[in-house]
């Protein structure tokens, strides 16, 4: 069985009830999270690596991983540090606005010596996202577990899911997510992300795309809410249709598809070549296989879109063969 390491922010999503916008419900969420806890419920080997806090949201973030399924042993408890929280607003199309509350939150304290106690021959997939590249201690941690896994040979998932809102200063973004694809495999991003790193650049985004693909990535994924999903690598492009549907919440419709990729993946690996996660480049060249984990991705999004909240909207692989009945 593949095991994911998933590292990041775990938080409090402040989530409205019904048709009460003044009333919300905390559920536990964050991007890395959400994907630890996709993987754990589709049966996979998960971890999760991050700080957390020694306050009640800390203590109930813990509880909801590990009731998930989500192994916590790597978890940073960080003294006297706060639980990150975003209060999220849905619209009518149940598509998401954000409001952050992370400032010297515990998952902003997460060291570099915190990635190098870890058992680093238990993982074979390390995923993380840009939101701990926003502030310079937290990037540079975040560099340290990337370098690291990339030595050791792991399968490396980068997410940029970029939430601007974060950022004291936009202009770094674009050159701390440049720093991290050289040790990246597989690289998803939404149309509309990938339209700003481009700009950033100055290029269009079919130069930008290749742009990646020079610097080493593998594998690039770009997801388009109801448009088709773009796969590409130095060996193929194509795109894989997504179902028509009617979002209830798409609060972790990302994560969960990031979640399938990398679980469906994981099966791919396993059988081609051995779990020598070593050798990425040759599985992940293969169309077949990428456009088999990208389809089972876009169930898994597909799934969360009609459940609202994050970890509760996850499915497992149980609650996906059903739903093909």
């Amino acid at each position: 069985m593949t095991t994911l390491l998933s590292f990041g922010e775990v938080l409090v999503d402040l989530l409205p009830v019904d048709d009460q916008p003044l009333m919300h419900q905390p559920i536990a969420g964050g991007a890395p999270a959400n994907v630890a806890v996709g993987y754990a419920k589709l049966g996979g080997r998960s971890y999760f690596a991050g700080g957390i806090s020694d306050d009640e949201y800390g203590h109930m973030l813990t509880r909801e991983l590990a009731g998930h399924g989500v192994d916590v042993s790597h978890l940073a408890l960080v003294p006297n540090a706060a639980t990150a929280t975003v209060l999220v607003n849905l619209d009518a199309n149940g598509e998401r606005s954000f409001s952050f509350n992370r400032q010297d939150t515990a998952d902003m304290l997460y060291s570099a010596a915190h990635f190098d106690s870890l058992n680093w021959s238990v993982v074979d997939i390390f995923h993380l996202c840009s939101n701990t590249f926003t502030e310079a201690a937290i990037f540079n941690s975040s560099m340290h577990g990337v370098k690291t896994a990339y030595a050791q040979k792991k399968l490396i998932s980068f997410d940029v899911n970029l939430r601007l809102s974060l950022w004291a200063d936009v202009n770094l973004l674009a050159g701390r997510v440049e720093q991290c694809l050289p040790y990246t495999h597989v690289l998803k991003m939404s149309h509309e992300e990938a339209v700003f790193l481009a700009g950033a650049r100055g290029v269009d985004v079919e130069e930008y795309l290749q742009h990646c693909l020079h610097q080493g990535v593998t594998l690039i994924l770009i997801t388009n809410g109801p448009e088709p999903v773009r796969c590409f690598s130095q060996a193929f492009s194509f795109e894989v249709a997504v179902p028509c549907i009617q979002p209830v919440d798409t609060t972790a419709a990302g994560d969960s598809f990031v979640a399938g990729l990398l679980w469906q993946l994981g099966e791919s690996f396993e059988h081609a070549s051995a779990g020598d996660y070593g050798n990425v480049t040759e599985v992940l060249s293969s169309r077949a296989v990428v456009e088999h984990a990208v389809k089972f991705a876009i169930k898994c999004g597909a799934m969360t879109c009609s459940v609202k909240g994050a970890f509760p909207a996850l499915p497992s692989l149980v609650e996906l063969i059903k739903s093909e009945k």
